[in-house]
């Protein structure tokens, strides 16, 4: 039996099965027999696409977020100071927030089974490791040019993304309080005022320019 042509248009439609499934019925509940049922596809059919759910996962992670980490290494390369591009990055990601709300739930879900489950964990911590590694990339630049405090880059890119995992998890349980999207720009606006040099947050001050890009 030859392998069926595994199109650019079959792997979306199981992506999409995946998130109803996943939505409906959470993800530890859900089996590949109720994502192929769901996709319209035999459980044999499905394995031509995605050997386990950590494969999906990790499929469902790069749709949500793919855009937002092409981007941020763009950025990287970019010749503007380094917290002129973190905000930028911080405005592109609230932007395309709105557009992945379907991620929310699921989100909470995956975490919590990372918690027990090696495979769901390793899916996770790589999505993580990609983005901890250019973040951090962005603020050493801005230590190196002294722009900002030399601090730990990691520690400073874990306070953010903890803080945008924190406030995901505070919107999954209370929506109405959390206010996600003025919470998140301050907070990532305060952490850029602490990452910044003492020197070069009095020119600032002095001379009344204001960094942020439009």
């Amino acid at each position: 039996m030859s392998r069926p042509d595994v199109s650019d248009e079959r792997r979306p439609q199981i992506i999409d099965a995946a998130v109803r499934v996943f939505i409906r019925t959470g993800f530890r509940k859900a089996t590949m027999p109720d994502v192929a049922r769901e996709a319209g596809l035999s459980v044999g059919g499905m394995y031509w696409y995605f050997k386990g759910k950590d494969e999906i996962i990790a499929a469902i992670l790069e749709r949500a977020f793919g855009e937002d980490f092409s981007a941020l290494v763009e950025l990287l390369e970019a010749g503007a100071p380094a917290a002129e591009r973190l905000r930028v990055f911080v405005d592109g990601y609230v932007a395309s927030f709105a557009e992945r709300q379907w991620m929310h739930a699921i989100s909470i879900d995956f975490y919590g089974e990372a918690a027990h489950d090696e495979k769901v964990q390793a899916v996770i911590l790589r999505y993580l490791a990609r983005y901890r590694q250019a973040l951090a990339a962005l603020i050493g630049q801005g230590i190196q040019a002294g722009e900002f405090r030399p601090v730990d880059p990691v520690a400073a890119t874990n306070a953010l993304l903890g803080m945008e995992e924190g406030l995901s998890l505070l919107l999954a349980v209370d929506p109405q309080g959390t206010r996600w999207r003025e919470s998140f720009l301050l907070g990532c606006e305060l952490v850029i005022a602490g990452l910044r040099a003492p020197a070069e947050s009095l020119r600032d001050h002095t001379d009344g320019t204001n960094p942020r890009i439009a």
